[in-house]
């Protein structure tokens, strides 16, 4: 899933995805940077995706969506993309945090797996530098994105 295609045109970011949690289809779409003539990788992005829906507009985003998912039962009203909830699960009342799809569906994430997603979430950014992504950030906007994401076949959009 994580497979790069060199390209010559260091200004079109290649984009990969990471399973954060395979079941609930939880990813994250990062865009690299290849300068194929000097042999080294940039990113230029990484959005936070739920099977073909991509939730987060641009790194910023990502990265309020993770400090949310770190905190956990500490959020409130003015979380951004969760909401905690208090549910019933077999019989047993536990915390949550939900997150609304654009489809109505809702996804519930429990302590151990928002543990779980910003561990793998760490692993998967060691050793890249975001100086390009800050660099880029106003730049690159959902639309281009979402061509780049098209091009690439990597989601399948309208599934």
């Amino acid at each position: 899933m994580d497979e790069l295609i060199k390209r010559d045109d260091t200004n079109m970011p290649e984009p990969t995805v990471v399973a954060l949690n395979n079941h609930m289809e939880i990813g994250i779409l990062r865009g690299f940077e290849i300068d194929v003539k000097n042999t080294k990788k940039y990113m230029r992005n990484v959005l936070f995706i739920v099977g073909n829906e991509v939730i987060t507009d641009n790194f910023a985003d990502t990265i309020l969506l993770k400090e949310e998912l770190k905190l956990f039962d500490k959020g409130d009203e003015q979380n951004t993309f969760f909401k905690v909830v208090q549910r019933e699960l077999n019989g047993k009342k536990v915390i949550s945090l939900e997150l609304s799809l654009d489809d109505g569906k809702k996804i519930y994430i429990s302590k151990s797996e928002a543990k779980a997603i910003v561990d793998i979430w760490n692993m998967a950014m060691q050793g890249y530098s975001f100086a390009r992504i800050l660099e880029y950030e106003n730049t690159q906007t959902l639309e281009s994105w979402t061509d780049i994401i098209h091009q690439s076949g990597l989601l399948k959009l309208g599934k």
